[in-house]
């Protein structure tokens, strides 16, 4: 039987080229097997009485290998990631009943008492100027605060607008801009305190209750337990008891004398 060198040659050309050809997934990452079949497709173009050169081969083997050892270290480092976010998961229950500080930008009005919101100073300033705004940015209340010293301040605003009449409930935009002594003026970044009161995992992150409000947990930039500090060790008053009136003849008073 006559075997034809020219025929064997062109069918794995051709068995080469189609297993080169087929695709591995629909992601548009390349993967190893994407580079074995830019090789393979390579090795069915050459000529096969000039094989290519054996460094170019040995180089291009190397890199195959690499690339499946970065492969290798990429799937231990996604394990590693999954377990980081089981570990948060459990950590983020800690975070109950512990007093924290949030970044915002609104006072909070309810039944006419603002909740208070916090700054806090590394120098002495010349004036602090206040503004409150709707939410649409009307004006609604300012006033300088005069002369401020270095350290953690809070201000709590009473409901009243610059005519001195009770705004309505809601959420108003507060400004604190600092003026210190050369002039200078800067925004203070403002903060307010609340207690979380739940822990909730969507898509795998935590989020907490805060003052009734859900927030993530990345919104938190300071937190504390002063409450427990201050309260844990305290112990609640007895209830009160009635007590029932005795019998006149039990009261040791003398009866009056009669005349």
């Amino acid at each position: 039987m006559n075997i034809d060198p020219q025929s064997v040659v062109s069918s794995l050309e051709t068995s080469l080229r189609a297993k080169a050809t087929t695709p591995t997934n629909k992601s548009d990452e390349l993967e190893k097997q994407d580079f074995m079949n830019l090789f393979m497709t390579q090795m069915s173009h050459q000529d096969p009485l000039k094989p290519m050169d054996s460094g170019a081969m040995m180089t291009q083997l190397a890199q195959l290998g690499s690339m499946e050892q970065l492969q290798h270290i990429n799937g231990q480092l996604k394990e590693m990631n999954g377990t980081q976010k089981e570990i948060s998961r459990f950590q983020a229950v800690n975070f109950l009943d512990k007093d924290v500080m949030l970044d915002t930008q609104q006072v909070e009005l309810s039944k006419g008492s603002g909740r208070p919101v916090y700054y806090s100073l590394d120098n002495d300033v010349d004036n602090v100027k206040l503004t409150i705004e709707d939410k649409d940015g009307s004006p609604v209340f300012s006033k300088d605060l005069g002369m401020v010293t270095a350290g953690r301040h809070q201000y709590a605003w009473d409901g009243k607008n610059d005519e001195g009449v009770l705004m309505g409930d809601g959420n108003y935009n507060i400004r604190l801009r600092k003026t210190t002594s050369d002039g200078t003026s800067a925004e203070l970044d403002l903060y307010k305190s609340g207690r979380i009161s739940q822990v909730e995992y969507r898509k795998g992150q935590p989020w907490v209750r805060i003052n009734d409000t859900m927030l993530p947990l990345s919104k938190v930039s300071t937190i504390d337990n002063l409450s427990k500090r201050l309260f844990g060790g305290a112990s609640p008053l007895p209830p009160m008891q009635e007590l029932a009136p005795k019998p006149f003849a039990q009261l040791n008073i003398e009866k009056p004398k009669a005349y």
